[in-house]
């Protein structure tokens, strides 16, 4: 396959024009052959957009939220959320879920991580919801249905027929649950582990009364070590000293955190501490998942360099879930793009990069497999 046109290509998503050579599915670099059998697209080729938290399914419950704390909300078993989700049919999920996907494939968005609630049959939902979809691509990270003494077949099942377990938080677990789940974690290969951490003052101040510890010096001592933890908001300086030595990439969710009241993210500090950051959109019911609205909030909230921002929802967000040759366009890597329409968007653009973190949206997009 040849494609003739603009490409952000390479790490520093440097604007170059040509013929960009796929074979195979994989980049092969440029040409200066011509041939009739060439797409010509008249816009900009970018690097695939990738959306590293979701909760897909919450689709369904759109702003029920409004004004309610984050544990009246989501807090397991019990949350708003939780008792809204316990009614619907199945049949209203998997529509409401399809609905999302096609949101998030009108974003541009090519591969998604979603935690999926209520165990084997949530994992099973989203698979089902996905058999008519090339793109998005997802990751699906499930959990067990059981708090309290955890069933360690289930947490098998679910690590069989998903690509790893996304829980809720900790907190929600005793020790020896958290360490018999990532025990039971530690025998599938190729998997992900991923939590919610830190996300607002008072997880960090319940783990801190229960257990003498944050959350994540908590798992770290119990030898639990997450591939991501996910928002991070509050963070102590020990605890970014801990995800530092163990290599632990962080997925923030700012809007997601304003959406519910909880704070700020520390994101300029965080990339300070050299950190891997990765960016996500969380609940559907309280954000759209948009990556776009995403990184024109951190730009002008944080007021981080518009590459980096670009990085975090393209290569930062491949590497934390591990799409392998996934996140740029370069040579070797899979020839996934997101394409951009040449509207006012980027049209007399002087900083490239900049237009499309901070101006592109959902109509800049068209959809080519």
């Amino acid at each position: 396959m040849l494609i003739k046109s603009q490409f952000l290509y390479g790490e520093d998503f440097e604007l170059k024009k040509g013929i960009l050579v796929v074979e195979d599915g994989i980049i092969k670099g440029f040409t200066n052959e011509h041939s009739k059998d060439v797409i010509n697209f008249n816009g900009l080729v970018i690097p695939p957009l990738i959306n590293a938290h979701t909760h897909i399914a919450d689709n369904c419950i759109k702003d029920i939220g409004i004004n309610k704390t984050l544990d009246e909300l989501v807090k397991p078993p019990n949350g708003l959320k939780h008792r809204y989700l316990s009614k619907v049919s199945r049949e209203i999920l998997i529509e409401s879920i399809k609905l999302g996907l096609d949101d998030l494939k009108d974003n541009g968005i090519r591969y998604f991580c979603d935690f999926r609630e209520n165990g084997i049959e949530g994992v099973k939902i989203l698979k089902t919801s996905l058999k008519d979809y090339n793109y998005p691509k997802a990751k699906i990270l499930g959990r067990p249905t059981k708090i309290n003494e955890v069933d360690k077949n289930e947490v098998k099942e679910i690590l069989r027929i998903s690509d790893g377990l996304g829980l809720s938080g900790s907190n929600e677990f005793e020790d020896y649950d958290l360490k018999a789940i990532y025990k039971v974690y530690k025998d599938f290969k190729d998997k992900l582990f991923a939590i919610h951490a830190c996300e607002h003052r008072g997880s960090v101040e319940y783990s801190l009364k229960k257990y003498g510890e944050t959350e994540v010096e908590r798992l770290i001592n119990l030898n639990v070590y997450p591939d991501f933890i996910v928002h991070g908001t509050y963070l102590t300086d020990n605890d970014i000293d801990l995800l530092k030595e163990n290599n632990i990439p962080v997925v923030v969710c700012v809007r997601a955190n304003l959406s519910f009241n909880v704070g700020y993210s520390q994101l300029n500090k965080l990339i300070d501490n050299g950190l891997l950051i990765g960016i996500g959109t969380d609940n559907f019911m309280a954000n759209s998942p948009s990556i776009f609205r995403e990184m024109e909030f951190i730009y002008k909230l944080y007021h981080i360099e518009p590459k980096e921002i670009l990085k975090m929802a393209t290569i930062n967000n491949a590497k934390i879930l591990k799409l392998k040759n996934v996140g740029l366009i370069d040579e070797d890597f899979k020839g996934v793009f997101t394409f951009i329409k040449p509207t006012n968007a980027i049209l007399f653009s002087k900083n490239i990069v900049a237009s499309i973190v901070t101006r592109c949206e959902k109509s800049d997009i068209v959809e080519i497999v």
